[in-house]
């Protein structure tokens, strides 16, 4: 036993009391987030709560790990109670944009000229994507999300995004009244979304990283960074730890003294948080067995007490 914390609490992912649970995984890329949403996602299925895996990484790589299409739409996995979406930025962005168009009414020709421009600035494809994104947070239709979200920064930049959001709607002046209604409902939109973000009762913020110095200072300092919106991070799960058996090996027994040093210092320094360990695995997880089979190792089962 590596710690008290050595597998993830199921109440961090499953419901508790309450009717929705949601679950992000950020982190850096390469990092393991997709393998350990995938197995969350699924062991919440496998538990009987009608489950939806969110990924806004552009690869979609959950498709892989499931051997499965994963588009726009949700979409179930045959003989279980898990569904699969991508949020697409571009199929995000037109869907907006038409939104707002439609929004005009009869308009001339030149206040939906100045509309489009206003509309091709940098910031209006990520506003379009955390709309979608805002779609799943307040959907009420899956008893668990879990989120394989992109790369840290990425992550806590569409966390963010909100008061930039507001900012940028000061500044409009070609919208219709019709057109600035629709704003506005969306900006309150993304402060419902924002305060269920900052409850952690109904959300659960976690962080991947691998038993690195690199790795764990940019996770440190993003987690630095949510805590400043008032998003606090729950857990910490370091992926990829070398196995007990490789203490022996002359070639590995060094390795994961260190890495066993990284775990020790960030229980240390995050006492108030779960520190999580999933070992480095013989094979590549792929498939829902395998996922399984991982969710056993990474999840910690409840008691029987618990279970009554």
């Amino acid at each position: 036993m590596l710690s008290p914390y050595d597998q993830l609490p199921v109440d961090l992912l499953m419901p508790n009391g309450i009717s929705h649970r949601r679950v992000f995984l950020a982190g850096k890329g390469g990092v393991g987030k997709t393998t350990l949403a995938s197995t969350m996602a699924l062991y919440a299925a496998e538990h009987g709560a009608k489950t939806l895996l969110v990924t806004t990484d552009p690869a979609a790589h959950i498709g892989y790990v499931f051997g499965e299409t994963v588009t726009s739409v949700p979409r179930q996995l045959a003989g279980t109670n898990l569904w699969l979406v991508r949020i697409d930025p571009k199929a995000a962005f037109e869907q907006y944009r038409q939104k707002v168009i439609d929004s005009l009414g009869r308009v001339d020709d030149e206040a939906v000229r100045r509309v489009n421009e206003e509309l091709n600035s940098p910031c209006t494809e990520e506003v379009a994507v955390f709309q979608e994104f805002l779609d799943y947070v307040l959907s009420d239709e899956f008893d668990v999300t879990v989120y394989d979200t992109a790369p840290t920064g990425h992550t806590i930049r569409l966390l963010q995004l909100s008061w930039d959001y507001e900012e940028e709607l000061e500044h409009k002046d070609a919208f219709t009244a019709e057109t600035s209604a629709l704003d506005q409902e969306q900006l309150a939109r993304i402060n419902r979304a924002i305060q269920t973000l900052q409850n952690q009762e109904e959300t659960g913020m976690m962080f991947v990283t691998l038993p690195e110095t690199t790795p764990i200072a940019e996770m440190e300092r993003a987690i630095e960074d949510l805590a400043r919106t008032h998003i606090v991070t729950q857990a910490i799960i370091l992926n990829q730890v070398l196995p007990q058996e490789a203490q022996s090996s002359r070639l590995f027994g060094k390795r994961r003294s260190l890495q066993l040093g990284h775990i020790d210092r960030l229980q240390q320094r995050h006492k108030n948080r779960v520190v999580s360990v999933a070992t480095l695995q013989d094979d590549e997880i792929i498939g829902m067995e395998a996922l399984k089979q991982f969710a056993q190792q990474v999840i910690a089962q409840p008691t029987q007490e618990a279970t009554r």
